[in-house]
């Protein structure tokens, strides 16, 4: 389901080439890369047409003349995450990503304006409810099937009289009492095998062998003033992910965010990206020789237009083909450092992951 995930659906107008990559390493549940090239929607797109945008549940018994309520905005503050919102108001996630023209998408920004639905349009739903946007060749049983749901239940959440009437894109509401258990972690993926690319980005390289021998250290890389705060918020808003699915968040490491932002700065300097730096390195030798003793190590990379965007790229992918998925939302790993450095076009965001 490369390109689809419950929730981190795409935002902007027109086409976007964009890329990313992720490592396999041993046992560790680590990321491995996927096709050579990606192309994805932008951000900010308007969403598929929802099936429903509301539950249908049953009306009030109240008989008095509809009072229209006056809208409440709600400007995303610093930790805010969707099922935070949906709980504060008591209104599900669906309810706010249908209202706000998210579609499937669960990143929030801070200073985003999100307008917060009637309560009394969603009695009865829990937080729990989200949007699912339904997939080439996607039948409404398979999907309630995913996610543990009986069809019934299913198609009386989105007023659907015939399951035969689901179309690729459209917006159904899944009326979960939990969190998505179609998106926890799963196996540890295998390991991708692939030519490596020619290097003209946006392209994807091949997994590499682990390399013990010891490696030059870099000298420290800095970053420029306007995407100074990016490193860490690439890490809140995959923590917000996290949080999400009831994940503990991961810990931020300088150590592993000087490794990151080095080969960042490498990937920058020669004109492309992979897990190979341009002196022979792999993700572990890098944060070993940032002063990190790993028992388990994976890395992300994506050349992408903000934070938001490289973390929708890396949970855009449907199990089991989702290692980038998998390392975000992993309990194998517990740390994380992030590195950004501008490109030609875009940013390449690099997250390294570990565990002490």
């Amino acid at each position: 389901m490369s390109g689809r995930t419950l929730y981190l659906g795409l935002f902007a107008a027109g086409l976007l080439l964009a890329v990313l990559a992720c490592q396999t390493v041993g046992g560790i549940v680590t990321p491995g890369d996927l096709s050579p090239t990606i192309v994805l929607s932008p951000t900010f797109a308007s969403a598929p047409t929802p099936l429903a945008t509301q539950a249908s549940l049953s009306p009030s018994a109240e008989t008095s003349s509809p009072v229209t309520p006056t809208p409440i905005i709600h400007t995303v503050q610093p930790g805010d995450t969707l099922l935070d919102l949906a709980t504060h108001y008591g209104v599900p996630i669906a309810a706010i990503q249908l209202e706000n023209g998210l579609g499937e998408s669960t990143i929030i920004y801070v200073g985003q304006t999100l307008v917060i639905p009637a309560v009394s349009d969603w009695e009865g739903a829990s937080p729990f409810w989200v949007v699912y946007e339904v997939k080439e060749g996607e039948t409404l049983a398979e999907i309630a099937r995913t996610y543990d749901l009986e069809p019934a239940l299913l198609m009386e959440a989105n007023s659907l009289t015939d399951p035969g009437e689901l179309r690729p894109g459209d917006l159904l509401v899944l009326p979960l009492d939990s969190p998505a258990a179609a998106y926890l972690p799963t196996a540890t993926p295998a390991p991708t095998s692939t030519p490596e690319p020619t290097p003209v980005p946006p392209t994807l390289s091949s997994p590499i062998s682990p390399i013990e021998s010891p490696v030059p250290t870099l000298p420290p890389a800095t970053l420029p003033p306007g995407i100074a705060d990016w490193p860490r918020e690439l890490v809140r808003i995959i923590n917000d992910v996290r949080a999400i699915h009831s994940l503990p968040p991961f810990v931020y490491n300088e150590a592993l965010a000087q490794a990151a932002q080095a080969h960042a700065d490498d990937c920058a300097g020669r004109g492309w990206c992979s897990h190979t730096g341009s002196d022979g390195s792999d993700v572990k030798a890098r944060i070993m020789r940032a002063g990190y003793e790993p028992s388990g190590w994976a890395e992300c990379w994506a050349q992408a237009r903000d934070p938001g965007h490289a973390v929708e790229m890396w949970m855009d992918e449907t199990p089991p083909d989702d290692p980038h998925r998998r390392t975000l939302l992993s309990t194998w790993v517990t740390e994380i450092g992030a590195g950004v450095v501008e490109t030609t076009w875009g940013y390449y965001f690099i997250a390294d992951f570990g565990r002490p």
